[in-house]
């Protein structure tokens, strides 16, 4: 539509105002005879066909900003896209502002970040960029994690890692929306430590089990290592020789790097010894390893259906709380197994938490001194669970070599006071087995 801005015709003494919008035309009279008067009434009169003008000016104008700069973000778009999802873990492990993780954890983010792809690609393909992820998706995500019975420490870990992911990343996917994972709640926690296994149980998981699992299961037992640190165990972390494992637990390899030395049970011996020279590569036992490595959530299934198939209830029912159950027993059991077995076998407190290690870093500078032999004393007292190695003749079980009822004395009165005349005993107690 188009308007003018009118002008004046005389008829008599009196102005007219006359304009034409859309073809048609107009005429009003000024009611005046003066034309100066009569051109501020026709001002008056044009004016709101002015302003229309104006508006429709503008949002003309307007309309072609918009576009110009739809133009613009399409074109930049076609030379920078935004993020895709299969771009995604690669520019986060190139992100300068992600955080400084180790390697483990990294493999957990990715197996985690795998498994969120496989969903999407399975319920929403036509979704390719992290941008178009909206709320409504990363909510159904998370009903699917809780509908596929994930713990809550599991479904609290994955959303927070893919809210960090949104997060690191918000800038080359191009996100102009807030971070979809914001506004899913984590799941309350109820603290249950694992409880240890009894001895018929030990005994029925350990014996059943085979391959790397039979060995992994035993060096869990037989020292105490968390299941992580037993299935990435390296060769060069073994003296078959000396008759130790030196270990810097991942749990604390990043806060103090502090190693546990841990002596090797005759059992244990005797299983590692089994293994040909010519596999000992890398990693004590390498298929558990690339699976650790690979997908944890996958090594903590096997073990727990291994327990489940000897009738080992590992999941306890917990009325009156919100989840269904809580983990009762798992490969942290044999940690707590371990412990109890020692101290069953009056291993002195300290021995048994150098060996296992401390989290107080007043407790381990006082359990730093404890001597070697002590602690190869009170892991040689563990009974034989597993029923299917037998002792290296080569290598005597230690009560064989020197007193056990003296080293049993002196072990149990050790204290950090008399730590230095006990060690001085005990190596004198070795000394004299050896020219034995």
């Amino acid at each position: 539509m188009k308007t003018r801005k009118g002008y004046l015709v005389r008829r008599g003494k009196t102005f007219y105002a006359v304009w034409q919008v859309a073809g048609r035309k107009f005429m009003k009279t000024t009611r005046q005879s003066d034309r100066k008067d009569a051109v501020k009434e026709l001002a008056r009169i044009m004016q709101p066909f002015l302003v229309a003008d104006d508006v429709r000016t503008l949002e003309t104008v307007k309309a072609r900003i918009e576009g110009a700069k739809a133009d613009l973000v399409k074109m930049d778009e076609e030379k920078n896209p935004p993020l895709t999802f299969g771009a995604a873990w690669s520019a986060y492990l190139t992100a300068p502002g992600r955080p400084d993780s180790g390697p483990a954890t990294l493999r957990q983010y990715e197996a985690e970040f795998n498994r969120f792809l496989k969903w999407i690609e399975a319920e929403h393909t036509g979704i390719q960029t992290l941008r178009a992820l909206t709320p409504e998706i990363a909510g159904a995500y998370a009903q699917h994690l809780t509908g596929s019975k994930a713990t809550p420490s599991t479904f609290n870990q994955h959303i927070g890692f893919l809210r960090l992911l949104w997060r690191v990343l918000a800038k080359p996917a191009r996100m102009d929306a807030p971070n979809p994972w914001t506004d899913i709640k984590r799941k309350r926690l109820v603290t249950q430590g694992r409880r240890e296994l009894t001895i018929e149980e030990l005994r029925r998981v350990c014996q059943a089990a085979t391959g790397e699992l039979r060995i992994m299961l035993a060096i869990g037992l037989y020292t105490g290592l968390r299941q992580g640190d037993c299935a990435t165990l390296r060769w060069s972390e073994t003296d078959i020789i000396r008759g130790i494992i030196r270990r810097v637990p991942m749990k604390t390899a990043r806060r103090s790097g502090k190693p546990v030395m841990i002596p090797l049970h005759p059992v244990l011996l005797a299983m590692l010894a089994e293994i040909p020279t010519a596999g000992r590569k890398e990693y004590v036992l390498p298929q558990m390893a690339t699976r650790y490595q690979k997908d944890r959530s996958s090594l903590n299934n096997c073990v727990q259906d291994h327990f489940e198939a000897q009738g080992v209830k590992t999941i306890r029912d917990t009325p009156g709380l919100r989840q269904r159950a809580l983990v009762d027993v798992g490969f942290h059991s044999l940690r707590h197994s371990f412990v109890s077995l020692c101290r069953a076998a009056n291993a002195p407190l300290s021995v048994v938490e150098s060996i296992v290690g401390h989290s107080n870093p007043a407790m381990t500078r006082h359990y730093t001194h404890t001597s070697e032999a002590a602690a190869g004393v009170a892991v040689a007292a563990l009974p034989d669970i597993t029923g299917q190695a037998t002792v290296t003749p080569a290598l005597p079980a230690a009560d064989e070599m020197i007193s056990k009822a003296k080293v049993r004395e002196l072990v149990e009165t050790l204290n950090h006071a008399n730590l230095k005349e006990r060690r001085t005993q005990l190596l004198s107690l070795v000394a004299q087995s050896t020219e034995q």
